[in-house]
């Protein structure tokens, strides 16, 4: 371990603490700290950079969870989002193209015109079904000419 001056690792503290430091002089006082050779004004920030160093195997544990078998998981999750978002734009899609059909359609209920074609749209079927039913009917009950 290489010996810092009181006044080095003080000025690194006082970065430290400023949130100026960079990542080498972290490690520094790091290392600083984990020695035995620490003065009594500075055994808080011993503990605190013993806690610092205690949350870092767990990170280092997360990165190792993330194996393989996770990152396919992740990727059949993702496509999966992605297939279930293609669904629904084009259930979106087919509605507005059902909408469009029946563009400018309307229909008098009490003697008020209705125009907003998600309120009609269901009569406005009923009344297709039942327009079939009679082309239907009156095909099936013509006769046949004979020649």
């Amino acid at each position: 371990m290489i010996r810092y001056t009181k006044e080095y690792i003080g000025n690194l503290l006082d970065k430290y603490m400023d949130g100026t430091s960079t990542l080498d002089e972290e490690a520094i006082l790091s290392e600083y700290f984990r020695g035995k050779d620490i003065p009594q004004e500075w055994e808080d920030y011993r503990q605190l950079f013993q806690e610092i160093e205690d949350m870092r195997p767990q990170a280092q544990t997360i990165k190792r969870r993330m194996g393989w078998p996770y990152k396919w998981i992740a990727i059949a999750a993702s496509l999966l989002i992605l297939v279930g978002i293609g669904f629904g734009v084009r259930q979106y899609q087919d509605l507005q193209k059902q909408y469009a059909i029946y563009e400018g359609s309307y229909i008098i209920r009490d003697g008020k015109k209705i125009t907003d074609i998600k309120q009609i749209l269901p009569e406005l079927e009923a009344t297709e079904r039942e327009v079939s039913e009679i082309l239907k009917q009156q095909n099936n009950n013509q006769e046949i000419p004979t020649i």
